[in-house]
């Protein structure tokens, strides 16, 4: 049977023509694709960490995924900013997001841990990596599909974002890489056992409806005290000189943000009234 052509066939046969793309809003776009790059090349360096590199090319994957945050915070701001946001650039954003906060954090936990299991626990370990890029996509598709492109929108987030799910998990690469060179191998070891329990607690995190705070809106919007920059100042700082462990100190605080915040509503919460049962509903956990 041959394919109709003309639009009354189409139309006749249940075909629809797919519209086609004529524009871009280009700076966005490669910011995004700046976040896409990062996640690959991350991906090429984990693969050769497992080949046989030292672990310093699994320091430089871990790097990359948090270098792609910076791709990351900036593609919406910029679209939102001059008004270009569109549905292509939040495609080519969750897509961008699955490979370098989804894939990557997944196979870095795996290529860290895979030699310090024992045959018993390689495929749990297997399971529990696959299953964190899972709820990586879950999360990325859920955000899409929810989330206006106005500003209002980007306050909170439903969940753990992708993105600090993976900095917790490339950040806690960071310090076993460092301890490491110190001759601390049982705590490093230590760390990469407790990596499949951190990727499992994070993809849960990710899935769930726990609330977190957007830190860059609630930060850098509106106007600020003087001292606010002072500050920011000094948290980079400390950030620069302690690196390997400062990251994922403020990254796992922020992860358990959540879970705290939603327990101290729950034990803390007063009787509702009828009108709020529906704000209820929405704090549930999934």
């Amino acid at each position: 049977m041959e394919r109709p052509s003309s639009p009354e066939p189409n139309k006749r046969w249940g075909f629809r023509r797919p519209r086609r793309l004529r524009t871009i809003a280009l700076l966005p776009t490669l910011i995004t694709l700046g976040n896409g790059v990062c996640g690959v090349v991350a991906i090429f360096k984990i693969g050769q960490y497992m080949a046989g590199g030292n672990e310093k090319t699994a320091q430089a994957a871990a790097w990359l995924i948090l270098v792609a945050m910076v791709f990351d915070a900036l593609d919406g701001f910029v679209a939102r900013l001059t008004r270009t946001a569109s549905s292509f650039g939040a495609q080519l954003d969750s897509l961008c997001d699955l490979i370098t906060f989804g894939v990557a954090p997944g196979f870095l936990t795996y290529a860290m841990t895979r030699n310090d299991v024992n045959e018993y626990w390689a495929r749990p370990v297997q399971a529990v990596c696959v299953l964190y890029a899972m709820c990586a996509l879950i999360r990325l598709a859920r955000f899409t599909v929810e989330t206006a492109p106005d500003e209002s929108a980007h306050r909170e987030f439903a969940g753990l974002p992708s993105p600090a799910a993976a900095g917790v998990m490339a950040a806690a690469v960071l310090p076993a890489v460092q301890l490491s060179g110190f001759g601390f191998d049982g705590l490093v070891k230590a760390i990469h056992a407790a990596l499949p329990g951190l990727a499992l607690a994070t993809g849960i995190l990710m899935v769930s409806r726990v609330k977190y705070a957007h830190v860059v809106n609630r930060v850098l919007k509106g106007r600020r005290p003087f001292i606010t920059l002072i500050e920011i100042a000094l948290v980079i700082a400390l950030l620069f000189l302690f690196r390997e462990f400062a990251f994922f100190i403020a990254f796992f605080g922020y992860a358990v943000t959540g879970p705290l915040f939603w327990l101290k509503k729950r034990v803390f919460r007063r009787p509702l009234a009828a009108g709020q049962l529906t704000e209820e509903r929405h704090d549930n956990l999934f």
